[in-house]
């Protein structure tokens, strides 16, 4: 089994740039292994007339003021740019930060925000389609010198990328999503890696044996798909402070605690480990830790330092 990989999210929504820049500054002292922001041009799940920094162009202001951290997105809007552009984005984004991109790459999801710039919506299959297609045309942009495509949404004639990413053959590709039926099926035909949130960890099995029988269909090692999870977390040594924080997140989020518990890292960080270890013994490569601001940075280093350890412990 792979060595395991921490990560850090931090949605560029309701924060000053320079606030991110230290927060990322910091988790790249720490040893965090990479750090992602999200692809919306509004907040989300929050105030939709407060500040929010547009993901990439973000993205590649941080990666130029890291030295460690690979950097990207959970996920990119396939709809949102066309994916000849994005894959020269990604390529210049490679570029800069010497190598060190990681394309996350969705179908999705906020119908709303992309009526409000104008941005065609279609239907969850189009959708769909849009992020295979997509992906074929970004991995052809990144391999090849002239690229040609013709699909149902995207087409290339004898279009070029140069210069090339940094690495080879290309970034790693990384769907997020769940669908069992479709999206698992793209993932096992087209991508590096799957990302998804938390769930409860007979849920994540299920979906695992679909994503291996989709792998069945194509003749690919389900081992050779890259897995991440993501979720919020509330760390930290005292169980009375914890317990506090918990059930204000549980009323916030109209669950119980053990709704909670089941899509949020709970505990003291000998409880976080304990709560990961079976998503580890499922082959979970990469752990990411989603944060808000104001910025919870004792809890920041509790991830990366003791909880880190005592996974693999």
């Amino acid at each position: 089994m792979s060595p395991i990989k921490w990560g850090l999210q931090s949605s560029p929504q309701n924060v000053s740039y320079g606030e991110l820049l230290g927060l990322w500054r910091r988790a790249d002292a720490l040893g965090y292994d990479s750090a992602w922001l999200f692809d919306h041009f509004v907040p989300i799940f929050s105030d939709p007339s407060g500040p929010c920094f547009e993901g990439w162009t973000m993205l590649t202001a941080l990666a130029a003021q890291t030295q460690r951290l690979h950097v990207g997105c959970l996920v990119t809007a396939m709809g949102y740019r066309n994916p000849g552009v994005l894959a020269k984005m990604g390529a210049t984004l490679d570029v800069i930060s010497g190598g060190r991109l990681e394309l996350g790459i969705g179908a999705g999801w906020f119908e709303a925000e992309a009526r409000a710039y104008g941005i065609t919506f279609p239907d969850a299959k189009a959708r769909l389609q849009q992020l295979d297609e997509g992906i074929q045309v970004i991995q052809k942009l990144w391999t090849q010198t002239l690229s040609d495509f013709q699909g149902m949404h995207f087409n290339l004639q004898q279009a070029r990328c140069e210069p090339k990413p940094v690495q080879r053959p290309h970034p790693r590709i990384w769907i997020g999503g769940q669908g069992e039926k479709v999206t698992l099926r793209i993932v096992a035909q087209r991508a590096d890696g799957w990302d998804m949130d938390m769930v409860p960890v007979e849920e994540y099995k299920r979906k695992l044996e679909a994503l291996a029988g989709h792998c069945g269909a194509v003749g690919r090692n389900p081992n050779s798909v890259q897995k991440m999870i993501h979720f919020p977390g509330i760390i930290g040594y005292h169980e009375h402070h914890i317990q506090q924080r918990a059930e204000s997140m549980a009323r916030s989020w109209n669950t119980d605690l053990e709704g909670l518990r089941q899509r949020v890292l709970v505990g003291t960080p000998e409880q976080a480990a304990a709560q990961l270890r079976p998503f580890r013994a499922l082959g979970v490569e990469h752990f990411v830790l989603s944060v808000s601001p104001p910025y919870d940075l004792s809890m920041i280093e509790l991830f990366v330092e003791e909880v880190a350890a005592l996974v693999v412990a």
